[in-house]
């Protein structure tokens, strides 16, 4: 079979995670070049790719004008970047791996549709929970007509502890004026897109929310609370203290040190510690400067009158995501974590209504990678769509991923002017 070529644009974590599939399946993927505005990361992917320095460029531009000879390119770039960067590879000519989300707003979202189709070019949206072996076996199940006609799906996310605090109260995504995007659509327009992937027989129509930011503001810091932990007198009780979280569990390394512009394993704890003190990681989480709410509930109703409601929630003790599904003929209930479900369906025994339940386990090749194996799967389904030319139920075009970000992009407009937001108002079509 033909091994594919691929070029990553952006090449922080959530770039090499997906280039890193070359790594395992050397036979299946080949990374040709690499492209950073970062230079130490645009470094050190050259050397993890085994790559010569002229393969490895400074911009989507030089990588362009270089006329590398790929597959498609895996566009990892931030947020803001997406846009830019991914017209410029399709207008290219350059079929594209974009991360989510796509954009922060429906004008470039559909413009990027639009470049797509007159270019010939493919665009997909790494919409990677899609791929996880949870959520394509609950796909599967509707599909195949186990629960009759969708009726109703409430989901919940509960985003824990360190990866909240780390990512949207001091990190780079705490403010919507600095990263361009909402909690909703940094973090969460995963859950969309499944309510509509897994709800797709009818398209949404309308969407309202309400969110707030109404935990990490300032009327919540404890009395005599300073600007930053290291000297202040709640460190050792408080929840939130960045000494703990960042500077004794360091869960996020990768993501809290990149500021200090060393490799990780050349960053010592001192350089830690200096950073944290002129740094937003070493501020009081209650006054950190943020606007990005940190909990938000989404109501979803869909042409044919099914509903889908999301409820978000920051900074938990538990991280996790809930899943129950209502239809005509049963019921899908499971918790993404625990990597099963409870399939119920109706039955009506001795003139009294009950269920049957079957135990759906989803364990297997879960472990693989981060998302539950869904960062590891995308990159499979990928290579054998780039080999073959057919799509499977979780890898699709652009045009399945419109709707998702859509209804984003309604929630927020909802969220910020106190009304219902119908789609129609879009222009989607």
């Amino acid at each position: 079979m033909k091994k594919i070529k691929a070029a990553v644009l952006g090449c922080g974590d959530r770039g090499c995670i997906y280039a890193d599939y070359a790594l395992r399946n050397p036979n299946e993927l080949e990374i040709v070049a690499v492209a950073d505005t970062n230079t130490l990361h645009r470094e050190e992917a050259r050397v993890r790719y085994s790559l010569p320095p002229e393969r490895a460029f400074d911009s989507v531009e030089a990588l362009i004008a270089a006329g590398i000879a790929c597959d498609i390119v895996i566009d990892a770039t931030m947020d803001e970047a997406h846009y830019p960067t991914a017209m410029a590879l399709l207008q290219g000519g350059y079929d594209v791996l974009l991360e989510k989300p796509v954009c922060p707003n429906e004008k470039e979202l559909l413009d990027l549709r639009d470049a797509a189709h007159r270019n010939g070019r493919r665009l997909i949206i790494c919409h990677v929970l899609r791929y996880t072996p949870f959520y394509s076996a609950v796909k599967k199940a509707i599909d195949a007509g186990k629960i009759g006609r969708v009726r109703s799906i409430e989901m919940t996310e509960h985003v824990g502890m360190a990866h909240f605090i780390d990512s949207f109260v001091r990190g780079k995504w705490k403010s919507e004026k600095e990263c361009g995007s909402g909690l909703l659509l940094a973090k969460c327009c995963h859950d969309v897109d499944l309510m509509c992937w897994l709800g797709d027989a009818s398209r949404p129509a309308r969407v309202t929310s309400l969110g707030f930011r109404e935990n990490f503001v300032p009327r919540n810091a404890p009395a005599g609370a300073t600007e930053r932990c290291f000297d202040c007198p709640h460190e050792k009780t408080c929840h939130y203290s960045a000494v703990k979280i960042h500077l004794e569990r360091d869960t996020m390394p990768f993501q809290t040190w990149a500021g200090i512009g060393k490799p990780l394993d050349a960053i010592t704890r001192e350089d830690k510690i200096e950073y944290m003190k002129h740094s937003a990681y070493g501020l009081c989480a209650y006054n950190s400067g943020g606007d990005i709410v940190d909990n938000q509930n989404v109501i979803v109703a869909f042409e044919n009158g099914s509903m889908g409601t999301l409820n978000l929630v920051g900074a938990c003790a538990k991280p996790e995501r809930y899943l129950h599904i209502v239809g005509t003929d049963g019921e899908i209930e499971g918790v993404f974590e625990k990597n099963e479900f409870e399939l119920r369906i109706f039955t009506r025994k001795n003139d009294r209504y009950s269920y049957d339940t079957e135990t759906v386990s989803t364990l297997e090749h879960s472990e693989i990678g981060k998302h539950g194996g869904g960062d590891n799967e995308i990159m499979r389904q990928l290579v054998e769509y780039l080999r073959t030319g057919r799509p499977t139920a979780s890898l699709t075009s652009i045009d399945t991923s419109i709707d998702g970000h859509l209804c984003v992009y309604a929630a927020e407009i909802s969220r910020k002017e106190g009304r219902t937001v119908a789609l129609s108002e879009f222009e989607r079509s």
